[in-house]
């Protein structure tokens, strides 16, 4: 449930912040470059946020650049200025079924000082940007950089929040909240209570920033500043054609040898104006919209029966995903899986559509929902639960997908064997008319009763029309 509807806000045209599912984790993430945007320049609070943020790692710099031993104190100082959890109070993330994701521990840390070594040694002896650190080195994307920022930017983001909790007349209970703020002579970071809302899922605080901050992807990293005008020369020195794809791996070795270029692009792209975040307007990826159309879809459509033993949840889970099926190819939740322009969004939009459609339902039936979930030989998409015998897991595929045999033959019956679980859904979804999608779905069949057969497990499937509808008007 979104923070909004949890503490039953009716939002303002000052209400600028991101509105949070409570219970998941939204994969968007705090982007830095969008600090330096014009509204940013204006806003009293946030305005010296970016200056704060730099400030921050050019300690760490100083201190490598002076005395970076492996071992000596001040190696240590910047491995504890380094260490960013991720913030679960945000909501924000990579955490499939929770809003607890690892966050950078001792081992990212190393690694993120290793990045600000290789920044050194290519002759870039201050910040002028964090994400510099993520174009310089393989390991290091959208996730770290975001933990990074918003562990340093914590201070801001406790007032940004008391200010809306505030406004709203919010409950507030005093909260503790790790690594609050960080003493940067020392290495030090402090925990603190704070007057602040409450998570009912968690227990811990709830955090807000503004959703003009967040992106899918920082807008400096290193796929657009290779790809850019810029480097047009180095590309085709390297033979590199249009269209064609050059590994990360690549692209750092490239970074470090021309970095000047990096802080060029950067300041390009201010220049230019070229500062944006994720377009919540059209949500491209299908991250935002479901939460509101699956609980249109249950208000329409009711649904209730008992559910006490294994076979119950599976019958249950059978009633789901019918609805599912309805809600795609009658009520219009094939909209949520495409873009206006025609593209298709990914895997990943069809599985939050039944998400938001059956977190309700199962909440109803004492049913535990969750998702992503590592059942050792890899992540299923759902794993729905009754107590503590009784689980089925559902997988998601496109049908025109390069794995979506793979799905069947391999996922699916090693997640089962991973999980001691006997019931299990495949969901095949149609996006295409023509090609590979109409072959597999004849053969679905004869494939779904061959892994039944060779794993002595129940396999059932359903394939869900997801292509894009006429109006009826145009039938």
């Amino acid at each position: 449930m979104q923070f909004s509807t949890t503490f039953g806000i009716v939002r303002t045209p000052s209400d600028d912040w991101f509105d949070p599912d409570l219970a998941l984790d939204t994969r968007l993430f705090l982007d830095p470059f969008l600090l330096l945007s014009s509204e940013s320049k204006s806003d009293i609070l946030w305005q010296p946020a970016h200056a704060q943020l730099i400030e921050h790692f050019a300690r760490c710099y100083e201190v490598i650049a002076r005395a970076g031993y492996e071992g000596t104190l001040s190696e240590q100082i910047v491995l504890s200025l380094l260490r960013f959890p991720e913030p679960a109070e945000l909501c924000l993330g990579y955490a499939g079924s929770g809003t607890l994701g690892s966050g950078s521990g001792q081992a990212n840390a190393r690694l993120i000082r290793g990045s600000i070594v290789a920044a050194i040694a290519a002759g870039l002896n201050r910040p002028e940007h964090i994400e510099e650190i993520g174009i310089l080195n393989e390991g290091i994307g959208a996730d770290r950089i975001s933990d990074a920022a918003c562990n340093v930017l914590k201070p801001t983001i406790i007032e940004y929040t008391k200010t809306v909790a505030a406004r709203h007349d919010l409950p507030v209970a005093s909260l503790r909240v790790r690594k609050a703020r960080c003493n940067l002579r020392t290495g030090r970071w402090i925990d603190e209570h704070h007057d602040l809302p409450r998570n009912p899922n968690t227990g811990g605080a709830v955090l807000l920033v503004p959703q003009r901050f967040l992106n899918n992807l920082p807008v400096l990293n290193a796929d657009d500043w290779f790809y850019s005008t810029l480097n047009e020369d180095l590309r085709r020195d390297l033979n590199v054609e249009v269209g064609q794809r050059v590994p990360k791996r690549r692209i750092v070795e490239i970074a470090k040898r021309y970095p000047e270029r990096i802080r060029a692009w950067a300041q390009q792209l201010r220049l230019n104006n070229e500062i944006r975040g994720y377009d919540f307007t059209h949500d491209p990826l299908g991250l935002v919209a479901w939460q509101d159309a699956g609980a249109t879809f249950v208000e329409r459509n009711s649904f209730a029966m008992p559910v006490e033993t294994a076979s119950d949840l599976s019958q249950f889970v059978a009633e789901l995903l019918k609805l599912y099926k309805l809600f795609v190819e009658e009520q219009g939740g094939w909209r949520l899986l495409w873009n206006d322009d025609g593209t298709e969004k990914p895997e990943e939009a069809a599985q939050l559509a039944l998400l938001g459609m059956a977190r309700p339902y199962c909440r109803m039936h004492g049913i535990e929902i969750d998702r992503e979930v590592n059942l050792g030989r890899g992540i299923v998409d759902f794993k729905l639960s009754s107590g503590a015998a009784a689980r089925v897991l559902i997988e998601v595929k496109k049908l025109h997908s390069g794995r979506f045999w793979n799905g069947i033959e391999r996922q699916l019956p090693a997640y089962m064997a991973s999980d001691q679980t006997d019931a299990a859904w495949f969901l095949a979804l149609r996006y295409r008319s023509r090609g590979a999608p109409v072959q597999r779905l004849r053969t679905l069949p004869r494939v779904i009763h061959e892994a039944n057969e060779s794993s002595s497990k129940l396999i059932r499937y359903m394939s869900i029309d997801a292509r894009r509808k006429q109006s009826a008007s145009k039938i």
